[in-house]
Protein backbone atom coordinates (compact mmCIF):
# COMPACT_ATOMS: atom_id res chain seq x y z
CA UNK A 1 0.00 0.00 0.00
CA UNK A 2 1.68 3.28 -1.08
CA UNK A 3 2.22 5.74 2.11
CA UNK A 4 1.09 9.24 1.74
CA UNK A 5 4.38 11.78 1.97
CA UNK A 6 5.03 12.86 6.05
CA UNK A 7 6.91 16.27 5.32
CA UNK A 8 8.40 17.76 8.46
CA UNK A 9 10.34 21.37 8.13
CA UNK A 10 12.54 22.52 11.45
CA UNK A 11 14.16 25.36 11.75
CA UNK A 12 17.18 25.89 14.39
CA UNK A 13 17.23 28.68 16.41
CA UNK A 14 20.96 27.83 18.02
CA UNK A 15 24.38 28.60 16.47
CA UNK A 16 25.54 32.05 15.26
CA UNK A 17 24.01 34.33 12.52
CA UNK A 18 23.97 32.90 9.32
CA UNK A 19 27.18 34.20 6.88
CA UNK A 20 26.71 37.35 5.24
CA UNK A 21 25.23 36.95 1.60
CA UNK A 22 24.40 33.24 2.38
CA UNK A 23 20.84 31.94 2.94
CA UNK A 24 18.73 28.62 2.82
CA UNK A 25 16.47 28.01 0.01
CA UNK A 26 13.68 25.95 0.77
CA UNK A 27 10.18 24.39 -0.41
CA UNK A 28 8.39 21.12 0.39
CA UNK A 29 10.48 19.04 -1.90
CA UNK A 30 14.17 20.53 -1.65
CA UNK A 31 16.42 22.36 0.55
CA UNK A 32 19.39 24.39 -0.94
CA UNK A 33 22.39 26.74 0.63
CA UNK A 34 22.45 29.45 -1.43
CA UNK A 35 25.61 32.18 -1.37
CA UNK A 36 25.48 35.09 -3.46
CA UNK A 37 22.56 33.96 -5.35
CA UNK A 38 24.38 30.44 -6.33
CA UNK A 39 23.79 27.25 -5.40
CA UNK A 40 26.24 25.51 -3.14
CA UNK A 41 24.20 22.59 -2.64
CA UNK A 42 21.26 21.24 -2.65
CA UNK A 43 18.69 18.20 -1.80
CA UNK A 44 15.72 17.34 -3.65
CA UNK A 45 12.34 15.23 -3.56
CA UNK A 46 10.59 13.54 -6.38
CA UNK A 47 7.34 11.80 -6.67
CA UNK A 48 7.92 7.66 -6.15
CA UNK A 49 11.97 8.25 -7.56
CA UNK A 50 15.23 8.17 -5.95
CA UNK A 51 16.27 11.63 -3.80
CA UNK A 52 19.32 12.89 -4.42
CA UNK A 53 21.68 16.14 -4.34
CA UNK A 54 22.07 18.06 -7.16
CA UNK A 55 24.13 20.97 -7.74
CA UNK A 56 27.07 20.24 -5.63
CA UNK A 57 29.44 22.96 -6.33
CA UNK A 58 32.14 24.69 -4.15
CA UNK A 59 31.47 28.37 -3.38
CA UNK A 60 28.68 28.58 -5.59
CA UNK A 61 30.79 27.41 -8.91
CA UNK A 62 29.73 24.94 -11.47
CA UNK A 63 28.02 22.32 -10.76
CA UNK A 64 30.55 18.94 -10.30
CA UNK A 65 27.14 16.56 -10.62
CA UNK A 66 25.22 16.02 -13.30
CA UNK A 67 21.12 15.32 -13.48
CA UNK A 68 19.75 12.69 -15.68
CA UNK A 69 22.08 12.74 -18.94
CA UNK A 70 20.65 11.37 -21.79
CA UNK A 71 23.05 8.59 -22.09
CA UNK A 72 21.38 6.73 -18.53
CA UNK A 73 18.63 9.42 -17.30
CA UNK A 74 18.03 7.38 -14.46
CA UNK A 75 21.30 8.50 -13.06
CA UNK A 76 20.39 11.54 -10.73
CA UNK A 77 24.07 13.27 -9.87
CA UNK A 78 24.94 12.47 -5.54
CA UNK A 79 21.91 9.33 -4.94
CA UNK A 80 21.37 5.84 -3.98
CA UNK A 81 19.81 2.83 -5.17
CA UNK A 82 19.87 -0.80 -4.88
CA UNK A 83 19.57 -2.52 -8.93
CA UNK A 84 17.41 -5.75 -7.91
CA UNK A 85 15.33 -6.29 -4.70
CA UNK A 86 14.15 -10.00 -5.13
CA UNK A 87 14.47 -10.30 -8.61
CA UNK A 88 12.52 -6.55 -9.21
CA UNK A 89 14.86 -3.96 -10.49
CA UNK A 90 14.53 -0.60 -8.88
CA UNK A 91 17.96 1.28 -10.70
CA UNK A 92 16.88 1.83 -14.25
CA UNK A 93 13.21 3.38 -15.54
CA UNK A 94 11.35 2.89 -18.22
CA UNK A 95 11.98 5.64 -20.76
CA UNK A 96 7.98 6.28 -21.19
CA UNK A 97 6.94 6.51 -18.24
CA UNK A 98 10.10 6.93 -16.08
CA UNK A 99 9.73 5.02 -13.56
CA UNK A 100 10.90 1.81 -12.07
CA UNK A 101 9.59 -1.26 -11.85
CA UNK A 102 10.36 -1.55 -8.15
CA UNK A 103 9.25 1.59 -6.29
CA UNK A 104 11.56 3.88 -3.62
CA UNK A 105 8.81 5.26 -1.95
CA UNK A 106 9.77 8.00 0.60
CA UNK A 107 7.43 7.67 3.54
CA UNK A 108 8.77 10.70 5.83
CA UNK A 109 11.69 13.98 5.62
CA UNK A 110 12.68 16.42 8.10
CA UNK A 111 14.64 19.22 6.74
CA UNK A 112 17.01 20.82 9.60
CA UNK A 113 18.93 23.89 8.45
CA UNK A 114 20.58 25.87 10.89
CA UNK A 115 21.66 29.00 11.22
CA UNK A 116 25.58 28.33 11.02
CA UNK A 117 24.76 27.13 7.83
CA UNK A 118 24.82 23.32 8.56
CA UNK A 119 22.26 20.93 7.82
CA UNK A 120 20.61 17.52 9.03
CA UNK A 121 17.97 15.91 6.57
CA UNK A 122 16.46 12.43 7.55
CA UNK A 123 14.32 10.83 5.77
CA UNK A 124 12.05 6.87 5.83
CA UNK A 125 11.91 5.51 2.37
CA UNK A 126 9.90 2.14 1.78
CA UNK A 127 11.11 -0.47 -1.25
CA UNK A 128 8.24 -2.42 -3.04
CA UNK A 129 7.08 -3.76 -6.30
CA UNK A 130 3.84 -1.23 -7.33
CA UNK A 131 0.83 -1.61 -5.15
CA UNK A 132 2.26 -3.98 -2.87
CA UNK A 133 3.76 -3.64 0.78
CA UNK A 134 7.24 -2.54 1.67
CA UNK A 135 9.89 -5.67 1.54
CA UNK A 136 12.60 -3.24 2.31
CA UNK A 137 12.99 -0.22 4.56
CA UNK A 138 15.31 2.33 5.45
CA UNK A 139 15.89 5.39 7.95
CA UNK A 140 18.97 7.79 6.46
CA UNK A 141 20.05 10.44 8.19
CA UNK A 142 22.10 13.22 5.79
CA UNK A 143 24.53 16.11 7.66
CA UNK A 144 25.66 18.97 5.59
CA UNK A 145 28.68 20.42 7.58
CA UNK A 146 28.91 24.36 7.27
CA UNK A 147 31.22 25.45 4.25
CA UNK A 148 34.62 26.17 5.53
CA UNK A 149 36.28 29.62 4.53
CA UNK A 150 37.93 28.27 1.62
CA UNK A 151 34.12 26.57 0.64
CA UNK A 152 35.60 23.04 1.93
CA UNK A 153 32.25 21.15 2.99
CA UNK A 154 31.12 17.38 3.80
CA UNK A 155 28.17 15.25 3.89
CA UNK A 156 27.96 12.92 6.22
CA UNK A 157 25.42 9.46 4.98
CA UNK A 158 24.15 6.68 7.28
CA UNK A 159 21.70 4.24 5.98
CA UNK A 160 20.19 1.52 7.78
CA UNK A 161 18.03 -0.77 5.85
CA UNK A 162 15.86 -3.72 7.23
CA UNK A 163 14.08 -6.38 5.44
CA UNK A 164 10.55 -6.88 5.64
CA UNK A 165 8.48 -10.35 7.20
CA UNK A 166 10.61 -12.28 4.37
CA UNK A 167 14.42 -12.57 3.74
CA UNK A 168 15.40 -9.49 1.11
CA UNK A 169 18.03 -10.70 -1.74
CA UNK A 170 19.68 -7.93 -2.99
CA UNK A 171 21.44 -8.39 -6.28
CA UNK A 172 23.09 -6.50 -9.46
CA UNK A 173 24.00 -7.91 -12.67
CA UNK A 174 26.50 -10.17 -13.04
CA UNK A 175 30.36 -9.48 -13.55
CA UNK A 176 32.38 -10.95 -16.11
CA UNK A 177 33.61 -14.37 -15.29
CA UNK A 178 29.55 -15.07 -13.75
CA UNK A 179 27.45 -16.90 -15.72
CA UNK A 180 25.60 -14.14 -18.08
CA UNK A 181 28.39 -11.89 -16.72
CA UNK A 182 28.72 -8.89 -18.58
CA UNK A 183 31.59 -5.85 -18.47
CA UNK A 184 29.26 -3.23 -17.27
CA UNK A 185 28.18 -5.43 -14.15
CA UNK A 186 27.99 -5.38 -10.39
CA UNK A 187 27.33 -1.65 -9.33
CA UNK A 188 24.43 -0.75 -6.92
CA UNK A 189 24.46 1.56 -3.81
CA UNK A 190 25.94 5.04 -3.20
CA UNK A 191 26.30 6.44 -6.65
CA UNK A 192 27.98 9.60 -7.79
CA UNK A 193 27.48 11.02 -11.69
CA UNK A 194 29.54 13.70 -12.56
CA UNK A 195 29.54 16.97 -14.66
CA UNK A 196 31.61 15.72 -18.44
CA UNK A 197 33.71 18.50 -17.76
CA UNK A 198 35.76 16.33 -15.70
CA UNK A 199 36.26 14.00 -17.68
CA UNK A 200 40.11 14.81 -17.55
CA UNK A 201 39.94 14.04 -13.52
CA UNK A 202 41.79 10.95 -12.30
CA UNK A 203 40.80 8.65 -9.58
CA UNK A 204 43.26 7.66 -6.63
CA UNK A 205 43.01 5.96 -3.58
CA UNK A 206 45.65 5.62 -0.64
CA UNK A 207 47.95 3.34 -3.52
CA UNK A 208 47.85 6.56 -5.79
CA UNK A 209 46.10 6.69 -9.39
CA UNK A 210 43.69 3.64 -10.22
CA UNK A 211 42.66 2.84 -13.88
CA UNK A 212 41.23 -0.21 -13.10
CA UNK A 213 37.06 -0.65 -13.55
CA UNK A 214 37.05 -1.93 -9.73
CA UNK A 215 39.63 -2.14 -6.56
CA UNK A 216 38.58 -2.38 -2.91
CA UNK A 217 39.85 0.50 -1.29
CA UNK A 218 39.02 2.25 1.95
CA UNK A 219 38.38 5.39 0.68
CA UNK A 220 38.12 6.99 -3.44
CA UNK A 221 39.15 10.44 -4.53
CA UNK A 222 38.39 11.79 -7.75
CA UNK A 223 40.29 15.11 -8.29
CA UNK A 224 42.00 17.55 -11.43
CA UNK A 225 41.66 21.06 -12.64
CA UNK A 226 38.59 23.20 -12.91
CA UNK A 227 38.27 26.75 -14.32
CA UNK A 228 41.39 29.30 -13.66
CA UNK A 229 43.87 26.87 -13.62
CA UNK A 230 42.84 25.89 -9.55
CA UNK A 231 42.00 22.32 -8.51
CA UNK A 232 39.47 20.35 -6.55
CA UNK A 233 38.12 16.90 -5.70
CA UNK A 234 35.41 15.05 -4.59
CA UNK A 235 36.54 12.35 -1.83
CA UNK A 236 34.67 9.72 -0.37
CA UNK A 237 35.76 8.21 2.66
CA UNK A 238 33.84 4.57 3.91
CA UNK A 239 33.53 3.79 7.25
CA UNK A 240 34.59 0.39 8.77
CA UNK A 241 31.32 -0.09 10.82
CA UNK A 242 29.41 0.08 6.68
CA UNK A 243 28.65 -3.05 5.32
CA UNK A 244 31.20 -5.22 3.42
CA UNK A 245 34.07 -2.80 4.02
CA UNK A 246 36.72 -2.47 2.45
CA UNK A 247 34.17 -2.24 -0.88
CA UNK A 248 34.59 -2.62 -4.22
CA UNK A 249 34.52 0.80 -5.90
CA UNK A 250 33.11 0.96 -8.88
CA UNK A 251 35.14 3.84 -11.36
CA UNK A 252 34.30 4.91 -15.18
CA UNK A 253 36.02 7.61 -15.80
CA UNK A 254 34.52 8.62 -19.39
CA UNK A 255 31.22 8.97 -17.80
CA UNK A 256 32.52 9.97 -15.08
CA UNK A 257 30.97 8.02 -12.48
CA UNK A 258 31.60 6.43 -9.24
CA UNK A 259 30.38 4.26 -6.53
CA UNK A 260 31.39 2.02 -3.24
CA UNK A 261 29.59 -0.76 -5.05
CA UNK A 262 28.89 -3.52 -2.00
CA UNK A 263 27.36 -5.97 -3.84
CA UNK A 264 29.64 -6.01 -6.48
CA UNK A 265 31.56 -9.47 -5.98
CA UNK A 266 28.26 -10.96 -4.69
CA UNK A 267 24.58 -10.64 -4.02
CA UNK A 268 23.60 -10.39 -0.46
CA UNK A 269 20.54 -12.01 1.56
CA UNK A 270 19.43 -9.91 4.41
CA UNK A 271 17.06 -11.75 6.58
CA UNK A 272 13.60 -10.98 7.43
CA UNK A 273 13.66 -8.30 9.86
CA UNK A 274 17.36 -8.09 9.97
CA UNK A 275 19.13 -5.10 9.09
CA UNK A 276 22.41 -3.71 7.50
CA UNK A 277 24.01 -0.66 7.60
CA UNK A 278 26.10 1.94 5.03
CA UNK A 279 28.06 5.05 6.13
CA UNK A 280 29.77 7.46 4.19
CA UNK A 281 31.42 10.82 4.53
CA UNK A 282 31.83 12.97 0.91
CA UNK A 283 34.37 15.62 0.87
CA UNK A 284 33.98 18.42 -1.60
CA UNK A 285 37.41 20.51 -1.70
CA UNK A 286 39.11 22.94 -3.41
CA UNK A 287 42.30 21.59 -3.78
CA UNK A 288 43.54 18.77 -5.63
CA UNK A 289 43.64 15.27 -3.75
CA UNK A 290 46.53 14.56 -1.38
CA UNK A 291 46.47 10.92 -0.44
CA UNK A 292 48.48 11.73 2.97
CA UNK A 293 45.27 14.24 3.71
CA UNK A 294 42.96 12.47 2.58
CA UNK A 295 44.33 9.34 4.90
CA UNK A 296 43.93 11.18 7.85
CA UNK A 297 40.83 12.31 7.26
CA UNK A 298 39.65 8.94 6.78
CA UNK A 299 41.55 7.79 10.01
CA UNK A 300 40.06 10.48 12.05
CA UNK A 301 36.45 9.39 10.31
CA UNK A 302 37.15 5.93 11.36
CA UNK A 303 37.74 6.58 15.06
CA UNK A 304 33.85 8.52 15.13
CA UNK A 305 31.43 6.01 17.15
Amino acid sequence: MMTALLLLLATSSLGPEPTSGTTWRQTDRSLALVTDGCVVWQFNLEDNRKPCFHPLTIGGGPSFTDFRPKDHPWHRALWFSWKEINKVTYWDEDPTTGRSPGVTEVTGVTFTPNRDNSARIALEASYHPPGQPAVLTEHRELAVSAPETSGAYHIDWQSRFTAGASDVVLDRTPIQGEPNGASWGGYAGLSLRLSPTLKTWQFSDRDGPVKALWKRATWMAFSGSVDGGKSASIVVLEHPSSFRHPTPWYLISDMPYFSPAVIYLGPHTLAAGQSLNLRYRILLQPQAANAVAIEAAWRKYASEP
